[in-house]
């Protein structure tokens, strides 16, 4: 119960100053009316009492459920099954992201329905799969993260040259959008998970570094899904 209270406490520390903020701005700023007050503020409310229950289960339940399976996984699996469900964990927990559900939309709407809210959802749960089944391969052969993640940007690089102008914004920020409260601490529990279970690894070294993989990988697939549509 403790724990809980102080998790409580820390999301509403990050979360209520914002919402201060906005309002005030607002109002003695922009000195803008609210269009629909009473809306507005139980939106808010709700944010704010929704933040503070995912917090705790966040603390609760999903970071020690993605832990345990990544300390459990290694020793009653082989390599590739480990790899197939790595790659599966990543595309799941991603298409459960809100904040790709809204780019989604956004990329459907501005591309003028050239590129399908879907297809861009899948090419970015796509990516992230394969970011995390590089950063498991990683953990279980020891490779540098250095090694997989320089040759990596030098791909999209060249990409980057033969891809639409429109396309490379979309996939950096596409990146950016799937590092969100679901897919970051269930990604990391079970890449520390894994790496404290092998042995010989240093769960500070080997287990990080999968999310900037995860950046990579939808970098490349969204590119890849540029090149295909040319936007």
């Amino acid at each position: 119960m403790k724990n809980v209270y102080a998790t409580s406490i820390e999301a509403l520390i990050g979360v209520l100053p914002v919402v201060l903020l906005l309002l005030l701005f607002n109002k003695f700023v922009l000195r803008v009316p609210l269009e629909n007050p009473r809306e507005t503020f139980i939106g808010l409310a709700l944010t704010v009492v929704g933040i503070v229950l995912f917090s705790n289960g966040l603390k609760i339940g999903l970071l020690p459920l993605g832990e345990t399976v990544g300390i459990n996984l290694p020793g009653h699996a082989p390599v590739w099954l480990v790899l197939a469900f790595a790659f599966v964990l990543g595309f799941g927990v991603t298409l459960a992201e809100p904040s790709l559900q809204a780019l989604g939309e956004q990329i459907e709407e501005l591309s003028a329905g050239i590129i399908p809210k879907r297809a861009m959802i899948l090419t970015v749960a796509l990516g992230i799969g394969l970011g995390v089944t590089m950063g498991v391969i990683k953990i279980i052969f020891q490779i540098p993260t250095s090694k997989i993640l320089l040759p990596s940007l030098i791909v999209i690089a060249i990409l980057m040259q033969f891809v639409p102008k429109a396309a490379v914004g979309i996939a950096f920020d596409a990146a950016g959008v799937t590092t969100g409260p679901v897919t970051v601490p269930t990604i990391i529990a079970m890449g520390v998970g894994i790496a404290t279970a092998l042995g010989g690894r240093d769960p500070l070294v080997d287990g990080f570094g999968l999310i900037a993989l995860c950046l990579v990988g939808v970098t490349f697939t969204v590119l890849i899904l540029g090149m295909i549509f040319k936007i």
